[in-house]
């Protein structure tokens, strides 16, 4: 299990952006444990994997979303 600071200095984020994205649904899955907030390494891994950056791909390899600049 994780704590909300170890979190915060894994993706190098403070707790109030842990705690707003919470409030919004975003976020790895958390655990109220008494007054502490626990993150299994599952369910962090899991949602770090699911926030790959880069493009999509197809069934057939070819890139989705291929026109436009880039940006």
């Amino acid at each position: 299990m994780w704590t909300l600071d170890e979190l915060c200095a894994l993706l190098r984020t403070t707790p109030a952006t842990i705690y707003t994205w919470r409030k919004h649904g975003y976020g790895p899955r958390a655990y109220k444990i008494g007054r502490h907030l626990l993150f299994a390494d599952a369910d962090v891994r899991a949602w770090l994997e699911s926030r790959v950056a880069g493009p999509e791909r197809g069934n057939d390899g070819a890139t989705a979303g291929t026109t436009g600049s880039g940006w």
